[in-house]
């Protein structure tokens, strides 16, 4: 005959007895939690040890291997000074070449003195699939990082040209964009400095402001095997810069 309901004691519900209930609780309570905060890390990014290239911004003028583009950038008090000319029609580029590299890291330290944005642009200029090469970028304001895959995404050829010309996307595509993309809500004090890293790890991107996470984005573009430049893009007057570094594993 089965207990009477007033007899059924824990033992009665579960295999569990009386000291083993709570403790099972706390085991399933443990695990949960490490599964959701792993699940928030971002991943754990390989060393990169190789220097490509380096740049503390301590001559008169900018090193020869810098690019400039549309730019009046100039080197002032030890800093890389960013500056759009006037009258130019594209803000200004200051762009280093190196090695194909498929992973890559980007250090460097940021101020906004004026300007409303900066961009930290990886192209392969090589590469005819998308527009000027443009693999993947990051574009920081004090209140927004967005995070690029250019080269699937807002940059790839037959999209851009269609953009340019003022024509309609259809809904597929503009859904798409929507996953080549991260937008993230950041607050910046725009009078001071700033750190950035940008982690660039297969098909993923992960942004770092001040050693805290700012955005990541994961796409196939990203992953590209021969990113070959990297440049710095200011928007308008004035954004300085300096310790810059440029890594590969």
């Amino acid at each position: 005959m089965p207990p009477s309901r007033q007899n059924r004691g824990p033992s009665a519900r579960c295999p569990f007895t009386l000291w083993e209930e709570p403790l099972m609780k706390s085991i399933l309570s443990l695990t949960l939690l490490v599964m959701v905060s792993s699940a928030a890390l971002p991943l754990q990014a390989k060393e990169f040890k190789t220097v490509l290239y380096q740049d503390e911004f301590e001559g008169d003028s900018l090193n020869e291997r810098w690019g400039s583009w549309k730019s009046e950038s100039v080197v002032r008090d030890g800093v890389l000074v960013g500056i759009t000319p006037k009258d130019a029609d594209h803000p200004s580029v200051n762009s280093i070449d190196f090695p194909d590299q498929s992973d890559l890291e980007v250090a460097v330290s940021f101020q906004f003195r004026g300007s409303p944005s900066l961009s930290v642009m990886i192209r392969d200029l090589d590469y005819q699939g998308s527009h000027a090469g443009h693999i993947c970028h990051v574009a920081i304001r004090p209140q927004m990082v967005t995070l690029y895959d250019g080269k699937t995404g807002i940059f790839r050829k037959d999209i851009r040209e269609k953009r340019k010309a003022g024509e309609k996307l259809d809904a597929a595509t503009e859904a798409m964009l929507q996953q080549k993309t991260s937008r993230n809500a950041i607050q910046l004090d725009p009078q001071a400095w700033h750190d950035l890293v940008i982690r660039i790890e297969g098909k993923t991107m992960e942004v770092y402001i001040d050693g805290k996470i700012a955005g990541r984005l994961e796409s196939e573009g990203i992953a590209h095997a021969a990113k070959s430049n990297m440049n710095l893009t200011t928007v308008d007057r004035e954004v300085h810069y300096d310790h810059f570094a440029l890594r590969a594993p």
